[in-house]
């Protein structure tokens, strides 16, 4: 069997308080092979963006890694910082939430794009830049309009947000990790951002993990999905699987409070538009996680015991070799279209 590019075996990301340590991501398993495209979805505080963090060693000082985080048979969490930095922009790429934050605003975009391959390719100077020069053009800023000595702030969000791709996939990485990439752009623009991050994706043959909330842009761009609450994967399969199941109760509660997932819940023929339902409640905060089933208090499926035990991720079924597992002591039965 192939090994996966990406393993994460009971990981977990602890934050220190005081003489107590908190477990903001707890016993996550994962695996992504090389050319997959791997969706993680969930609500603000979920753990979605501090995994990715965790995965290319930029986590916040204080917090740290517990388990396995096995990158082409590396491990990642017992990797000293100077070994991390030779992966990091080479062998794994981040697109991050908010480009104005992530690239420097006193240096010109050329400049940012050709810095990795001087560092990890050897490149000079004139090499590099020609080479960011033909990466501008290919994600939609040509010259000379666009020319290498702009700064940041000359551009508009989603012309930064290329300048991101761009700086991310300038060394052509093996793992491309981008945390909601089309945040904050217009729908044009958005839909433009993952027509190329697809077109790129397929050119290079690159592995993505694509953090984002949206459940249309996840049906558009994944084959596999991993759902994510209160730190923890709650469910995960492939994307279709899961989409026609929705098998833990807050994976559904996801679809009904999402414009995409509504068309996909049951509803009597003839019925009009859906309508979106809001999941009551929510995500608890870390230092109030109970000991059983984190969503039981807002599950509208809880039994008496889901709030004796913490469910496993268990198997449901394998479908192409995907295997569709849920953290539920009662997953929710299929769903059927009218």
């Amino acid at each position: 069997m192939t090994q996966p590019l990406l393993r994460m075996a009971d990981l977990s990301v602890e934050l220190p308080i005081g003489d107590t340590k908190i477990d903001i991501i707890a016993n996550t398993n994962l695996e992504l092979g090389r050319g997959e495209r791997l969706g993680i979805v969930g609500e603000s505080g979920s753990g979605k963006s501090i995994t990715a963090l965790a995965v290319m060693g930029l986590l916040p000082q204080k917090m740290r890694v517990r388990g396995e985080l096995i990158f082409d048979g590396h491990d990642l969490a017992k990797m000293s910082e100077e070994t991390f930095c030779k992966f990091r922009g080479r062998r794994m790429a981040m697109i991050f939430q908010e480009p104005m934050t992530a690239l420097n605003p006193v240096k010109p975009i050329g400049a940012q794009i050709a810095e990795g391959r001087i560092l990890h390719l050897g490149e000079t100077r004139a090499d590099a830049e020609k080479r960011a020069r033909l990466l501008l053009d290919k994600v939609g800023l040509p010259a000379p309009r666009f020319n290498l000595d702009l700064y940041p702030h000359q551009l508009s969000g989603g012309q930064r947000q290329r300048v991101m791709i761009a700086t991310a996939i300038a060394c052509e990485p093996d793992l491309l990790i981008a945390d909601e990439p089309t945040t904050a752009l217009d729908v044009t623009v958005q839909a433009q951002i993952l027509d190329l991050l697809n077109d790129l994706i397929d050119d290079t043959g690159m592995t993505l993990m694509l953090i984002t909330h949206d459940l249309g842009v996840v049906s558009e761009m994944t084959n596999r999905i991993a759902v994510m609450y209160a730190g923890r994967v709650v469910e995960t399969g492939r994307t279709d699987d899961v989409f026609a199941r929705m098998a833990h109760p807050y994976a559904r509660g996801l679809f009904a409070a999402s414009p995409h997932g509504a068309g996909l819940m049951p509803r009597p023929a003839g019925a009009g538009r859906p309508r979106l339902t809001a999941i009551p409640g929510v995500v608890p905060d870390p230092f109030e996680r109970p000991p059983y089933c984190t969503f039981a208090d807002r599950c509208g499926f809880v039994r008496d015991d889901c709030r004796q035990s913490m469910p496993a991720l268990d198997l449901l079924s394998t479908n192409e070799g995907i295997e569709h597992r849920a953290a539920c002591l009662h997953p929710c039965e299929s769903l059927v279209r009218p």
